[in-house]
């Protein structure tokens, strides 16, 4: 995930796609923005849906499962 390059402005105007690498880092997860600075603002609204009840099962990785990957990411160096 560290090295991977983040287009902030991209997240803002398309509600959270501009941290798309982390949905292919973690793909069953309801949240692209993975880090509290990182706006996802879909993540918002599946959290207002969750909250009224129309969302159930909402899956997250772990934060030993993003250790891990930042990790593995690391060792992988070009």
């Amino acid at each position: 995930m560290q090295n991977v390059k983040f287009v902030r402005w991209v997240a803002l105007l398309a509600f959270g796609e501009g941290w798309h690498n982390n949905h292919h880092a973690f793909e069953y997860s309801a949240r692209h923005g993975l880090e509290w600075w990182q706006l996802d603002m879909t993540w918002y609204v599946v959290r207002f849906l969750q909250a009224v009840g129309l969302a159930t099962e909402v899956k997250l990785p772990t934060e030993s499962q993003k250790q891990r990957m930042a990790f593995s990411s690391d060792t992988i160096t070009t």
